[in-house]
């Protein structure tokens, strides 16, 4: 990471008792490099406030989490590894969630999440633009809704 601020965007507490997703996540390593610029967007939480550009039928909620990041063989032109990575949840809403990763991802490219305390989870990428050198922010649907319930009670 560029800087050392970000260890504070992506620390997890201990936990005295650790699950095999908990174990999974502190082995992998976390590979964005997260903008200075972006620190003070990604210390806010509870629903997002919506603008008048958006065409969205679901509030979201601002929250981090990190995720275990798996891509899915979609185009065969982009090859991607088959291994498993970490990305950051920064929102989420009923139909879909925003994260950033270390790679670029293309619209309706496919990965499956596991976050902690969830099963997996399907998703097809919406969009996605670059903030710096490896950090990319990914908006990504899905087609099953997503209980939001549990993200947003902790």
């Amino acid at each position: 990471m560029l800087e050392s601020d970000y260890a504070e965007v992506v620390t997890l507490p201990a936990v005295g008792r650790e699950g095999v997703v908990e174990r999974m996540m502190r082995n992998l390593p976390f590979d964005v490099q997260i903008p200075r610029a972006k620190l003070e967007e990604l210390s806010k939480s509870g629903p997002a406030v919506p603008t008048n550009s958006d065409q969205r039928r679901f509030v979201r909620f601002r929250q981090l989490k990190r995720a275990i990041l798996k891509c899915e063989p979609t185009f065969p032109e982009v090859e991607r590894s088959e291994q498993l990575s970490l990305g950051l949840i920064t929102n989420i809403s009923k139909d879909g969630i925003g994260l950033l990763y270390h790679m670029q991802l293309y619209p309706k490219e496919r990965f499956v999440l596991r976050l902690e305390n969830s099963g997996l989870m399907r998703f097809s990428v919406a969009r996605c633009r670059k903030l710096g050198p490896k950090c990319y922010e990914i908006g990504a649907t899905t087609a099953t809704p997503i209980d939001i319930r549990p993200f947003i009670s902790q």
